[in-house]
């Protein structure tokens, strides 16, 4: 009976292979005496094309740049709510391709960046759309000229180019650009006005000409429509991830563009050492990628199951009025979106989702629970009020009090794995949050979207003045809009399957096409993330057979 379940795990594992489309066969088996790692161990090769654009290799000293001390030989792979580590060690081979700006890839790609791109100025301190980076009203700028390229296209267009010849099988591609002379950038100079006060009879007349990648996305549930305008990268779709370095600068890193940095550092790029410093600036950005994306840690382990059910309770904490101004609380959450995505994340398993809806006082004890964790603490930042997350949490866990079993006896076998979820729509800009101290957890607008994986089950929110945006935003004015629960459910169950936020060792990855990231407000899992939970599968698998 064992080796014909160690037989169905090996198949099983291959199956996940194919499925992956990234070769692991020249695996390697150790095993390990510490009680505090995976008993078996397994050296994954990957291999790591890294396509400059707009680079000579004489611009950089390249054997500093692929040398040990900056460039990541190996990674052991960790999971950050368990185990020190998953028993897989990444083993990284490195492909550098350079395009220098005379080449036709470079000249080709500053074509079509041309013809795709959009501006819009933006003024310091102004109402509304507004570029964060460059918004000092007592600053020496006058106004702001932003350029943006739609990142999709810019995507499709990177992952078509044949001239750079076949992307690895058992890897990724990695593209990064300092296109600054090529297209309108911030400049040094920039910089300094933008950190000048400017006061007396001083008349602010500098106007910066940085560029971005933009995308628009529209709520699965009630429509709200977002403009995410300052990305300096993106990938996700594929097993590619741009970075522009020229690009920026975004509010969301607050990273200086490769040639404002060279003047804020006083450093010379056509010196010895200037090309030593760009090889370790360049290399900081290749170690996040790698990092965050291609061979990203786990939140939670990995793990393997036939069948995945993903069980929703949602409760109505709304006032009578706010009930009645809508929306209707079926309406905030699509189960079918979230099971496609999940369905997507793991294609060799049954996956079920449910939603059961309640207004919360059929739950009088929960009721109860809810109104005392509603405190007057504030947010110190939104300054909006806060549902004490710990007391919930505390009421429902078996971990406290247990009451989770009236709802949900979860299982967790090789069979069947339950994945609890309990979602609330709150009264007027109530959110959850966790207590620390003096401190509060908070999440940072649009949206406020609260939610957390922990471990047993996850706890959303969705206030009654985020279910319906659209009526209060000044910025964007979308009357009867809002923002429902199906994303960020997405994201939290993602968290339950083990993904991490793409962004963790370095915020430029959370210009990421993944539901998992903050910024772009994406409602599927990226490649990577989907790589990342089968890979875990697989490794999971041909460790135990």
């Amino acid at each position: 009976m064992g080796s014909v379940r160690i037989r169905k795990s090996y198949l099983l594992a291959l199956a996940i292979l194919v499925t992956l489309s990234i070769s692991q066969v020249h695996a390697q088996y150790s095993q390990s005496g510490s009680p505090f790692s995976v008993a078996s161990s397994r050296v994954v090769p990957l291999t790591i094309r890294i396509v400059m654009l707009g680079f000579a290799s004489t611009d950089l000293n390249s054997s500093y740049l692929t040398s040990g001390i900056d460039q990541i030989p190996v990674k052991y792979q960790q999971i950050l709510q368990g185990p020190i580590n998953s028993g897989v060690m990444f083993n990284f081979t490195y492909q550098y391709l350079y395009e220098s700006p005379s080449s036709s890839v470079v000249q080709n790609f500053v074509t079509y960046l041309t013809t795709i791109g959009t501006t819009k100025d933006t003024t310091p301190g102004q109402a509304g759309f507004t570029n964060l980076a460059f918004n000092r009203p007592a600053s020496e700028v006058n106004h702001v000229h932003n350029t943006f390229y739609n990142a999709t296209l810019v995507e499709g267009w990177l992952s078509n180019q044949t001239q750079i010849g076949p992307a690895p099988i058992a890897g990724y591609t990695l593209f990064i650009a300092d296109l600054h002379n090529q297209l309108p950038s911030m400049t040094y100079s920039d910089y300094v006005a933008n950190n000048m006060p400017c006061s007396g009879l001083c008349i602010p007349n500098v106007v910066p000409n940085p560029h971005y990648y933009n995308r628009n996305v529209t709520d699965v549930d009630l429509g709200f429509q977002q403009f995410r305008y300052f990305m300096t990268g993106w990938g996700g779709t594929g097993r590619n991830y741009y970075i522009d370095l020229s690009a920026g600068m975004s509010n969301s890193t607050s990273e200086l563009p490769i040639q404002v940095a060279e003047g804020a550092r006083g450093v010379n790029p056509s010196s010895p050492y200037g090309k030593i410093w760009a090889s370790e600036f360049i290399n900081d950005y290749i170690n996040g990628a790698i990092n965050n994306l291609f061979a990203a840690d786990q939140l939670y382990p990995v793990s393997y199951s036939q069948t995945y059910n993903f069980q929703l309770f949602v409760f109505d904490n709304r006032t009578d009025l706010e009930k009645s101004r809508g929306p209707i609380l079926t309406k905030t959450l699509n189960t079918t979106k979230v099971q496609q995505q999940l369905q997507a994340l793991l294609p060799f398993a049954t996956v079920k989702v449910t939603a059961n809806f309640f207004d919360i006082t059929k739950y009088l004890d929960l009721a109860a629970v809810v109104a005392n964790a509603t405190t007057k603490v504030k947010d110190p930042i939104l300054s909006i009020p806060i549902v004490d997350a710990r007391l919930v949490w505390n009421w429902l866990s078996t971990y406290g009090q247990g009451h989770i079993t009236q709802f949900i006896n979860a299982t967790h076998t090789t069979s069947t794995y339950d994945i609890p979820g309990f979602l609330f729509a709150f009264q007027g800009d109530y959110t959850f949050a966790f207590t620390f101290k003096e401190d509060i957890v908070s999440h940072q607008p649009p949206g406020s979207i609260a939610g957390v994986a922990l471990g047993d089950m996850i706890l959303v929110d969705q206030s009654e003045n985020i279910l319906r945006i659209g009526n209060f935003s000044s910025i964007y004015n979308e009357p009867n809009k809002g923002v429902g629960f199906t994303r960020v459910v997405t994201h939290e169950l993602g968290h339950m399957m083990g993904l991490n936020h793409p962004f963790i060792y370095d915020l430029t990855e959370d210009f990421t096409n993944s539901v998992m990231a903050y910024y772009p407000e994406s409602n599927t899992f990226s490649q990577f993330d989907k790589d990342t939970v089968l890979r875990g599968i697989n490794d999971e698998l041909l460790i135990v057979a």
